[in-house]
C-alpha cells in the first residue's frame, strides 16, 4: 500500500470520513478497528508493521509500532493506548506512560477517538508534546504526520545506527521546534542544527520560553489564615507539577507542625535532627546559616525539589523572633540571588510573627481557598494582612490569585454560590480588578488520593508509581495531576506575561 506526500495532501477529507465513524456511544475496540487502524495506514504503515494486544506483566497494550531490528538496540518507535470515546484520555495518562517505560517507546499515542494526545520518553522521563482535538488534529494533521509517520520512524531508526546515545534528546529538540514553528525540516539537517536545552510542550503552543523574567525567581507565600483548605498539599503539588515543566523549584516550610516536611518523606527528628542537619530555625537565628546549608534534595524519579526542613521547636522561637531586630527581613537577605525558578513559603494556618517574616520575604502571595463558608469568608481577613504589610514592603506584594482545592464537582450549587461570594468579597475589599480567581480548569478535585498521598511522603504524580495504589485510584491520581499541571501553567503564564 503506498503512501507519502500524496496522502498528506487529502488528509482533511480522510480523516473527516475516519471520524465520522464513531459516536459517544462507540466501544474500544471499535475505536481501534475505525479509527487507529486507519490513522495508522494515513501515517504510511502498513499491517505488517504493529502488532495488537501485547502483554505487558498483567496487561495488553493495544498497539506496538514499529519491527525490532537485531542489529540495533532500538526500542518500538510508538506504543498506543486506546480508550472508550466516553473516557476523558487525561485520567489514563498514568497507563501509557506505564508501558512507555516497560517498552521503551519513543513515543506513545494515547487516544478515545476524539482526543490525540502525544507523549514523548526520554530515558523514562515521559513528556507530553501536544494534544489534538478532531478539528484541530484535521487542520494540524502535516505535523502530525511528520512526527509520528513511517518515514519518520524510518529516518529515527537509522539515525540510530549513528548515534544511539544522542540522537533521543535531539530528536525531542527537532519535535519541540516543530510544535513552535509548524514544520520539522531540521529533520533530515541534524548536522546544522543548534540543540536547545529541552523544554516540555504542553497543549497546542510551548510553555514558556526562556526568557529574563522567568528565570528571575519568583517567591510565593502560599498562605490561608483558615486552615483545613488544602493550602501545605496545594503547595507540594504545585511544585511537583512546575518541576516536571522545568522548573528549579525550592519548598520552605515555616510552620512548626512541620506538615510539608513530612508530607515530602522528611522526618524532622529522624532526616534531620539526628543527623546533625539545621532547619528552618538555624535559617532565622544563625546570621552565618545559608540557604544552601539548609536544603534537603529529595527525588522521586523525575522530579527533584529542594526542601528547607520545619521542626517543632519554631513555636519556642516567636518571641525570640519578635525581639530580634530587623527580623522581618532576615529570610528575604537569605533568598537573594537564588538558583530558583520558584520558591514557595509555607507558614501556618495563622496571622504570626513567621507569617510577616514569610510575606516580607515574597514577591507575591498565592492563596488556596476551599469553596465552603468559613474557608471564602477568611479572604477578607487574608486580603487585609498582605495589606497591612505591603505598607512595609519597598516592592509591591501582588496577590496572583485563589487557587481553588477540594472541589466538589457534585455540589454545583454551592459552588456557584461560594464563587460568587469570593466575587463579592473582592469588590467590597477594593481589589475586583486586581486579584483573579483562578479559572475551572485549574481547580483542584477532592479526591481521597490527594489527600492520602502527603502521608506515604510523595507528590500526586508520584502515584503511578506505586504498586499499592489500586487502578483505579491511578485513575483518580491523573486525574488530580492534570489539575495540577494546568493550574501550574496558568501560573507561569501570569507571571511570565507580567500579568499581577
Amino acid at each position: 500500500m503506498a503512501h507519502g506526500a500524496s496522502m498528506i495532501v487529502d488528509s482533511g477529507s480522510t480523516l473527516q470520513d475516519i471520524f465520522k465513524a464513531i459516536a459517544s456511544d462507540s466501544s474500544e475496540s471499535y475505536v481501534e478497528q475505525k479509527v487507529v487502524v486507519p490513522l495508522l495506514h494515513t501515517l504510511g504503515y502498513d499491517s505488517d508493521d504493529w502488532r495488537t494486544q501485547v502483554v505487558i506483566l498483567k496487561s495488553k497494550l493495544d498497539f506496538l509500532v514499529g519491527k525490532s531490528d537485531s542489529a540495533l538496540v532500538a526500542p518500538p518507535y510508538l506504543i498506543i493506548e486506546v480508550k472508550a470515546p466516553y473516557k476523558k484520555i487525561a485520567h489514563s495518562v498514568w497507563q501509557l506512560n506505564n508501558y512507555m517505560r516497560r517498552t521503551g517507546a519513543v513515543l506513545g499515542l494515547l487516544t478515545n477517538g476524539y482526543d490525540f494526545r502525544i507523549l514523548y520518553n526520554c530515558d523514562g522521563k515521559i513528556t507530553d508534546v501536544v494534544e489534538y482535538s478532531q478539528a484541530t488534529l484535521i487542520a494540524k494533521y502535516q505535523l502530525f504526520y511528520k512526527i509520528l509517520s513511517k518515514k519518520t520512524y524510518l529516518h529515527f531508526t537509522s539515525t540510530l545506527y549513528k548515534n544511539q546515545q544522542q540522537i533521543r534528546t535531539r530528536f525531542f529538540d527537532l519535535i519541540s521546534k516543530a510544535v513552535e514553528q509548524e514544520g520539522m525540516s531540521g529533520l533530515s539537517n541534524q548536522g546544522k542544527v543548534s540543540f536547545a536545552q529541552v523544554q516540555p510542550i504542553r497543549g497546542e503552543n510551548t510553555l514558556v520560553t526562556n526568557t529574563q523574567e522567568e528565570h528571575k525567581s519568583m517567591i510565593i507565600t502560599v498562605f490561608n489564615n483558615k486552615g483545613g483548605v488544602g493550602k501545605t498539599t496545594t503547595t507540594i503539588n504545585l511544585a511537583a507539577a512546575l518541576n516536571k515543566l522545568g522548573k528549579r523549584v525550592l519548598l520552605i516550610d515555616i510552620d512548626a507542625q512541620a506538615n510539608l516536611t513530612m508530607g515530602l518523606g522528611i522526618d524532622p527528628l529522624e532526616d534531620v535532627e539526628q543527623q546533625g542537619k539545621k532547619d528552618i530555625c538555624h535559617l532565622l537565628t544563625e546570621p552565618r546559616t545559608k540557604l544552601e546549608d539548609t536544603v534537603i534534595k529529595k527525588h522521586w524519579g523525575d522530579v527533584q525539589l529542594d526542601v528547607i526542613p520545619s521542626h517543632i521547636r519554631l513555636s519556642h522561637l516567636e518571641i525570640s523572633l519578635i525581639q530580634t531586630v530587623d527580623s522581618d527581613r532576615l529570610l528575604a537577605k537569605k533568598l537573594r540571588s537564588n538558583n530558583y525558578d520558584f520558591v514557595f513559603i509555607d507558614p501556618p494556618p495563622s496571622f504570626s510573627k513567621v507569617n510577616g517574616i514569610s510575606l516580607m520575604a515574597s514577591s507575591a502571595i498565592l492563596i488556596p481557598t476551599q469553596l465552603s463558608s468559613y474557608p471564602v469568608r477568611a479572604l477578607e481577613y487574608v486580603i487585609a494582612q498582605v495589606g497591612k504589610v505591603q505598607d512595609y514592603k519597598e516592592e509591591n506584594l501582588p496577590i496572583l490569585g485563589i487557587a481553588v482545592s477540594m472541589y466538589d464537582q457534585k455540589s454545583a450549587k454551592v459552588n456557584a454560590s461560594m464563587v460568587k461570594k469570593i466575587f463579592s468579597i473582592l469588590e467590597s475589599s477594593g481589589v475586583g480588578d486586581k486579584i483573579e480567581l483562578f479559572p475551572e480548569h485549574t481547580w483542584i478535585p477532592r479526591l481521597n488520593i490527594v489527600s492520602s498521598c502527603p502521608d506515604k511522603g510523595y507528590p500526586i504524580n508520584q502515584a503511578e508509581f506505586d504498586d499499592k495504589v489500586t487502578h483505579q485510584e491511578k485513575e483518580y491520581a491523573q486525574k488530580a495531576v492534570e489539575s495540577y499541571t494546568q493550574l501550574a501553567k496558568h501560573l507561569v503564564k501570569k507571571i511570565t506575561k507580567g500579568d499581577l
